[in-house]
């Protein structure tokens, strides 16, 4: 190849002597040689050829486009060329000199030439030699436009920069590549620290994970797990690494791939889960603990879901309800308030449309709302009243509706019993009203009487007034003594003092008060039963208890009648008898002398109400120590009441 005469850069084809053509025909010549320009002209990349002194001796249409200088303005033209940038000319040179060292890479080099409007270009140039047929070297430079590769790489640099610098800014996520030997090929700083805090280790790239991880049991994990992303199965794994420090993870092991779908490594995405195992494990015991506390809580605590299903079953509701937890837990609420409700009101359809207006927010009433009812236990035919509410809690996006349901059995127990001692002391208070007017009364007529007619009355008449005045006077003194002592009893203010005493002594000294009136009627009191029987009671409560017994005998003994008062000894207690003859009294009015609201206030004599407000008091006393009182009929052979106490230990 030669350049021709005309100084065009057109090369001769054959005999390399420039302006001396073949002897041929003119006409092939010219052909011949439209046909190369044509083929020249034609080549997207760019020719340039220079000779051994470094002048430009052909350069083709693309690389005069691609620079956008004409070609007159490059043929002929030494180095420095115009499109050399001043600042790549040192770099252009040792680029010719490693070519004529016969050390230019394959691939060639990356330059960058400058366009005529002043841009920069980079190019791809590979550069050879060849020798004409006079033994002449030209260098013809290949040159490819790269400025789109060039802009790829770039975005691909500032993406690989980006992902990157991603990868690091994630301080809790660990990236980590090994290779086949399960040396290093990358790793993060969160991974660098990871191996610092939990071996101590320094890594490096192209160290082995393996020399760098100190527990055996670790070691073999990373290996077998690794050893499995390189069979090109993936893994994952949740558990403590470390042997400086331990530390939960969260570890993916998965086989890098090639192009040609070849495992060449393993690459691992791990996360330090310490945080989240430690919380998990809070909330777990924080949950245990509310369980226990809710079921530590004597009332009954359901929670059922939006689906009806119930989810929480304590221990209250399991003593309340008479249902095991395990036979209630994921079973419908329906059906479970229809197994607890009781007849007639355990009509399914009904409870299963209120059930549904709660879950879906219906009903609105029902909620956050105090309601009583009844439960009925299942295999014990008992019921119970309750009250219930039930308030739902939005929990994880999800509605739960907690039930909370209070026995109230024994309060309403407790009201009725409220209400009827409510009842008995208002009949209590109208019969002491009763009672003390007709002593009262009486002393009050009589005193009037003898005030107004005391010079006409005969002497006998004004005795026998006193001697009414003083048994009205007693036997209001009695009543009031009764009153006295019952309220204070009620009202706490009696001192128990239960002590070793001696039945018989005790007995004899509560009759020796009421000698008068036995001695009036002419009534003999007997002491029998055991002689030696002592008792753990209250000394004032027993001998009240006798006094008033003994008084309600004497007022329904005739005269020269007869008690009898007799303690018998059965195990841990004793059991005391007041009997006493007389007309027998019917087994009903028996029964309702010590029953409050079964007083006949407008009945018996004053005599007859203040013993009978004794023996009220005498059940109270009684009762302080444990024992029973009650009267029977004897068949003709008069009346006995009986009570027990305790015998002493």
């Amino acid at each position: 190849m030669n350049i021709n005469e005309t100084g065009t850069g057109k090369i001769g084809p054959e005999t390399g002597q420039p302006g001396k053509i073949p002897d041929r025909n003119l006409t092939s010549f010219h052909n011949e040689r439209s046909f190369r320009q044509a083929i020249e002209n034609s080549i997207p990349s760019g020719i340039a050829v220079i000779d051994e002194k470094g002048r430009q001796v052909f350069v083709n249409h693309s690389f005069c486009k691609m620079l956008g200088w004409e070609e007159d303005e490059l043929i002929g033209k030494e180095p420095p060329y115009v499109y050399w940038p001043a600042e790549e000319t040192k770099n252009i040179m040792n680029v010719f000199g490693q070519t004529l060292n016969n050390n230019a890479p394959i691939e060639g080099f990356d330059l960058v030439f400058r366009h005529k409007n002043g841009n920069n270009i980079p190019v791809n140039i590979n550069i050879s030699a060849f020798t004409q047929e006079d033994n002449q070297t030209f260098y013809l430079a290949n040159v490819i436009d790269i400025s789109e590769r060039k802009k790829t790489e770039e975005e691909l640099m500032k993406s690989k920069v980006l992902l990157m610098s991603s990868i690091e800014s994630q301080k809790e996520t660990i990236i980590f590549s090994t290779d086949q030997n399960y040396h290093y090929m990358y790793f993060n700083k969160a991974h660098w620290d990871s191996m610092k805090f939990a071996y101590g280790s320094d890594i490096k790239t192209g160290m082995s994970i393996l020399d760098c991880i100190t527990s055996e049991s670790d070691r073999k994990v990373i290996r077998d797990s690794i050893d499995s992303a390189l069979k090109g199965v993936s893994g994952s794994h949740i558990r403590t690494f470390g042997d400086v420090n331990l530390a939960y993870y969260e570890s993916f092991f998965n086989p890098i791939i090639d192009e040609n779908k070849i495992v060449i490594g393993c690459t691992v995405l791990a996360r330090n889960i310490t945080d989240r195992i430690n919380s998990e494990k809070a909330v777990r015991e924080s949950e245990i603990k509310l369980r226990e506390i809710i079921n530590q809580i004597n009332d009954t605590i359901l929670v059922f879901d939006e689906q009806g299903k119930i989810i929480i079953w304590n221990r209250g509701a399991e003593m309340m309800c008479g249902l095991k937890a395990e036979e209630v837990l994921n079973k419908s609420i329906i059906d479970v308030q229809v197994q607890l409700t009781p007849p007639p009101d355990n009509n399914r359809e009904v409870i299963e449309k209120v059930i549904n207006g709660i879950i879906k927010f219906e009903l609105p009433e029902r909620l956050n709302q105090i309601i009583e009812s009844e439960i009925l236990v299942p295999g014990s035919g008992k019921r119970r009243n309750i009250q219930s509410m039930i308030f739902p809690i939005r929990l994880e996006g999800e509605n739960l509706f907690c039930t909370v349901i209070r026995d109230t059995t024994e309060i309403r127990r407790y009201e009725k019993e409220l209400l009827r001692v409510s009842a008995e002391k208002d009949k209590f208070y109208s019969i002491v009203a009763q009672y003390l007017y007709t002593p009262f009364n009486v002393f009050n007529n009589f005193s009037r009487l003898m005030a107004e007619e005391l010079d006409n009355l005969p002497i006998r008449e004004i005795q026998k007034m006193t001697d009414m005045m003083s048994k009205s006077a007693t036997n209001l003194y009695g009543i009031l003594d009764n009153l006295l002592q019952w309220t204070r009893m009620n009202q706490g203010k009696i001192p128990f003092d239960p002590q070793k005493l001696n039945f018989r002594k005790i007995g004899l000294d509560a009759a020796s008060i009421l000698k008068p009136h036995l001695d009036s009627k002419n009534i003999k009191i007997n002491h029998t039963g055991d002689e030696e029987v002592y008792v753990s009671a209250d000394s004032f409560m027993l001998k009240t208890i006798l006094r008033n017994l003994i008084s309600y005998a004497i007022n329904n003994v005739g005269n020269d009648g007869q008690i009898d008062i007799k303690a018998r000894k059965s195990d841990s207690i004793v059991t005391v008898s007041v009997c006493f003859s007389g007309p027998d009294l019917a087994s009903s009015h028996l029964t309702r002398l010590f029953d409050i609201s079964q007083i006949d206030s407008a009945s018996g004599s004053a005599e007859e109400k203040g013993s009978t407000l004794g023996l009220l008091l005498c059940k109270e006393f009684v009762g302080k120590h444990g024992g029973k009182i009650w009267a029977e009929n004897g068949n003709g052979k008069g009346d006995e009441f009986k009570f027990t106490l305790p015998v002493f230990v």
